[in-house]
């Protein structure tokens, strides 16, 4: 009868196939559904922790062997991921000790019972792995009984085994592969939904339909094996974390606690979808694809639900989040990667131009509103990551926001502009154009370029805990007790003694304990002579010791804590010079200040961490501390200079202000000459001065010369260039800046009057007085005294002496 299907047959070719489709769609829809449900439900990862405190204490001696270690962390971290070895002086591990602390939850508290020791010296080496792989490790040394008079011999301390390394990057490249794969699928169903769509057909139309098919299917295959090498890679990684002695109960952790069990679900997910591509490809109903894509999406979900960039937040939303923000991406990405993968065969080329730019407009016409609303999305989700990570993760001294602002540039900067004008050209705007027969093929291969660039940084961020990414993971952030080779001390005894050591030469032939030791030959020297002593010493040794070159910023960070501590006021510790080793002593004073606030409190305790040195107001000690405070909080937010000046600006007086900007500026400038990426640019020697807001312009020229000279070089022949600049900055800062240039000159010619007078006088005439005033100013405040301004001032014009006099005198006034 005509309108009425005959009954299908269970064994009928059509049932099979039918039956076939429905069960691939059940295979890829089910793991997708279960990861968007992991993904619900996983809590944020651990985050980066430290130790507080340890009992017994390190570098003490007990009568009697200690029963139990005990180690207090900032933060709260899985029992079973923390390792203990207790290793005698001679390097030989004891037997293994016993975690005490109950399994189960996470605990800030973590006790070890301890195997019986003789009389000698220990080190206990610990180490905790967090579910991500991130290691935090140190060593407590420790004494037991009638401490014996042999020397110490080499300790073996393990470092990151090479095969943990090969397989972070591992993980990170396959991470790269799952998320290029993700856009190659996206990218295809969005062209194949187009071309349902009814429209004139054409065989450039139907060489971009075949591209797509071949796409989703090449797309699905390398998802599939991005997941699967990244599941195995992580799996590896955190099975090597635990240590529980069986390795079927640490694969079983590693699944079961930590992300294996996400990763294998996706995995399977991504299976099904390789198996339903073929067919997927082919489909003509585009809810079909609708349906795959809400799929593949919920894939995207797990991605985030195994990464730290869905915990900046702290809560569980923020996965979604994250998977809005790489599913935008990859929906901008995907059509473009195909277009410009399909223009270059040789079969698009062979067809008529006019006809590819008709088949171009017609798919951009569709892709503009998709990449729209995709931008929005990205710069809504984005927003959200960088302003929570501006409130809690920067203030601990990450670096994450390098990532993140090559993410935010890329896009402001290359595809917002390219997008803009490829819509021009080919989407919504270019209706209200007339055709003219071709297609911007190179600027769209070179927008898909820059959105590949932005899911490699991505995937980077993706891998990287937020708060130790920064700082270059310098040892300050993960605390890797330094073992060397060097012979054993004759007297084991002196590595258990809280008495300083008398010279660095004891600590030079230490191998247990030699962190330490530095530690408290230089917390002594701060002591008896001052902080800046002590800075300075270690800047000195920076060139000579071998543990100092390495570990230079550690070893003047441990000093800013110590100093900290001794002072009993931050703002006292601050008052000291130490600039050295990439300023490491700022970051360990501000450190010490910071660690009890987050990034809301911290604006409200900025106001007063300077009030001891505040009490003789406007004195040199108050400047130092306001000042090194300008200098701290812009390390704690790794060379951000512009998002230093609002906590500066939470500081009630407008001098306090002004010093405090001039910190950050001046540590602007002490970084970048370091190597720290900074607000600052080699093309353009006056920037930032020349964008920052009129209120810190006076500032920022105040420094600015020291940037240009660097660059420039110090030769006598290179301050006639750097004057040139001055002369050309705006008129009201030209007097700021030959000021800056007597400080710079001041100081590269080691007080030295009669270079001083010379290479000022490079200048125009008219504010050489102003280099004077400089050099004057800076003679004060290096020596401490008049001596040196003096004979400055009586070797200079007569005309320009009051001036050279009074700064002398203001600067001298202010001790």
């Amino acid at each position: 009868m005509v309108g009425v299907s005959a009954p299908l047959s269970i064994g009928s070719p059509r049932c099979r196939r039918r039956f076939s489709r429905h069960l691939a769609l059940a295979l890829f829809a089910a793991p997708a559904l279960a990861a968007a449900l992991l993904a619900i439900g996983s809590s944020p990862a651990a985050a980066h922790t430290r130790l507080l405190e340890t009992i017994p204490e390190d570098r003490t001696i007990s009568e009697a062997p200690p029963e139990r270690l005990t180690l207090v962390f900032a933060e709260a971290v899985d029992p079973r991921t923390v390792a203990l070895d207790v290793i005698a002086a001679d390097g030989g591990r004891v037997a293994p000790p016993t975690l005490l602390t109950p399994v189960g939850t996470d605990a800030s508290v973590i006790e070890f019972a301890l195997p019986p020791l003789t009389d000698g010296i220990y080190g206990l080496s610990w180490i905790t792995v967090g579910p991500d792989g991130h290691r935090v490790a140190g060593e407590v040394v420790v004494g037991v009984g009638v401490v014996d008079g042999a020397g110490v011999a080499s300790a073996n301390f393990s470092e990151t085994p090479p095969l943990d390394r090969a397989l972070s990057v591992t993980a990170g490249v396959a991470r790269y592969l799952w998320y290029v794969g993700l856009a190659t699928v996206a990218g295809a169903m969005l062209v194949l939904a187009w071309g349902r769509r009814p429209a004139a057909g054409s065989p450039a139309k139907e060489i971009l339909a075949r591209s797509a098919r071949r796409a989703l299917l090449r797309g699905a295959l390398v998802l599939h094996v991005g997941i699967l090498v990244r599941a195995a890679a992580t799996i590896t990684l955190v099975t090597r974390g635990y240590r529980t002695g069986s390795l079927g109960t640490d694969l079983r952790l590693a699944l079961v606690d930590g992300l294996g069990l996400t990763l294998l679900v996706a995995a399977v997910g991504a299976g099904a979808l390789v198996l339903w591509a073929p067919r997927l490809s082919r489909a003509r109903s585009p809810w079909t694809l609708l349906q795959a894509g809400l799929g593949v999406m919920a894939l995207a979900a797990v991605g985030s639900a195994t990464s730290h960039t869905a915990v900046l937040s702290e809560d569980r939303f923020g996965i979604w989040v994250s998977t809005l923000h790489l599913t935008a991406a990859a929906v901008w990405l995907g059509p473009l990667l195909l277009v410009g993968a399909t223009t270059a065969t040789g079969r698009w080329r062979a067809r008529p131009g006019a006809e590819r730019a008709a088949t171009l407009r017609e798919v951009f016409g569709r892709f503009g509103p998709v990449a729209v609303g995709a931008f929005v999305v990205l710069a809504l989700t984005g927003a959200r990551s960088t302003w929570l990570l501006a409130g809690a993760e920067l203030l601990s001294g990450s670096g994450y926001t390098t990532a993140l602002i090559v993410k935010l540039a890329l896009l402001a900067a290359v595809i917002l502009p390219l997008g803009l004008y490829h819509d021009r050209r080919l989407g919504w705007l270019a209706k209200r154009r007339p055709a003219d027969g071709t297609a911007p093929v190179r600027s769209l291969r070179l927008e898909a370029a820059a959105m590949a660039a932005v899911l490699v940084t991505a995937a980077v961020l993706a891998g990287l805990n937020p708060a130790v990414f920064g700082s270059g993971g310098g040892p300050e952030d993960t605390q890797i007790a330094t073992v060397g080779g060097a012979p054993a001390a004759d007297d084991p005894l002196s590595l258990l003694s809280d008495a300083p050591p008398e010279s660095l030469e004891e600590c030079r032939d230490r191998t247990v304990g030699k962190p330490n030791c530095y530690r408290d030959y230089f917390a002594e020297v701060m002591r008896s002579e001052g902080a800046d002593v002590a800075v300075a010493e270690i800047a000195a040794l920076s060139d000579s010791d071998d543990h100092v070159a390495r570990d230079c910023h550690q070893v003047v960070h441990d000093l800013g804590n110590d100093a900290a501590e001794h002072y009993g006021d931050v703002g006292i510790a601050l008052t000291y010079e130490g600039s050295a080793c990439w300023s490491g002593y700022y970051h360990g004073v501000v450190e010490y200040a910071i660690s009890q606030f987050n990034g809301t409190e911290l604006f409200d305790e900025m106001p007063g961490i300077c009030t001891t040195a505040a009490e003789r107001e406007y004195s040199f000690t108050h400047y130092n501390c306001v000042h090194g405070l300008g200098h701290g909080v812009m390390l704690n937010l790794d060379g951000d200079l512009f998002g230093s000046i609002p906590y500066c600006e939470t500081l009630p007086d407008r001098w306090e202000l002004s010093s405090c900007v001039g910190g950050a500026i001046m540590e602007n400038v002490v970084s970048a000459q370091q190597g720290i990426e900074t607000d600052l640019r080699t093309d353009d020697l006056i920037y930032p001065c020349n964008v920052i807001g009129d209120d810190y312009v006076d500032e920022c020229f105040a420094m600015q010369t020291s940037w240009m000279l660097y660059n420039l070089g110090y030769e006598d022949e290179n301050f006639a260039e750097a004057f040139a600049l001055c002369d050309s900055v705006q008129t009201d800062m030209v007097d700021n800046c030959y000021r800056s240039m007597g400080r710079d000159i001041s100081g590269s010619s080691l007080l030295e009057v009669e270079r001083i007078v010379r290479l000022c006088s490079l200048g125009d005439p008219d504010f050489q007085q102003e280099c004077y005033v400089g050099a004057s100013l800076n003679a004060v405040y290096n020596d401490h005294g008049t001596a040196m301004a003096t004979a400055l001032c009586e070797a200079i014009p007569a005309r320009m002496q009051e001036a050279c006099y009074a700064a002398r005198d203001r600067a001298a006034g202010t001790f």
